[in-house]
């Protein structure tokens, strides 16, 4: 964007991201068996897993394609004193990413699995 990342670090606090997902209907959702190696490469911990129920949409003439509305996913990031160094050096996204792991941050992708 061409902005310094000095003018980045110490101007933004907080990152927030979100994105609209749609939501199962209600009515005609089946549980499904999905195999635990499987839940685990799409993103759950082993902790996850243990008492998850996962459904998939069917179709029934309340919402014909196994979905009915949306539901928000958020993600936001604190601004710490890593990050605002991270910044100053000009490190990539992946390195960031894996700063925000480090201190608890789910990222977008792995929070929308739970829903």
């Amino acid at each position: 964007m061409g902005v310094e990342p000095f003018n980045v670090a110490s101007s933004v606090h907080l990152i927030m991201a979100q994105r609209l997902v749609r939501r199962l209907c209600q009515q005609c959702r089946q549980q499904a068996d999905h195999p635990h190696e499987a839940l685990l490469s799409a993103g759950f911990e082993e902790n996850d897993i243990e008492d998850l129920t996962v459904y998939e949409p069917v179709g029934c003439d309340e919402c014909v394609a196994g979905y009915k509305g949306r539901t928000g996913v958020y993600q936001v990031l604190p601004i710490t004193e890593t990050m605002i160094g991270l910044i100053l050096r000009g490190a990539e996204q992946d390195r960031i990413e894996q700063q925000a792991a480090d201190e608890g941050v789910r990222l977008l992708d792995s929070r929308d699995s739970k829903k």
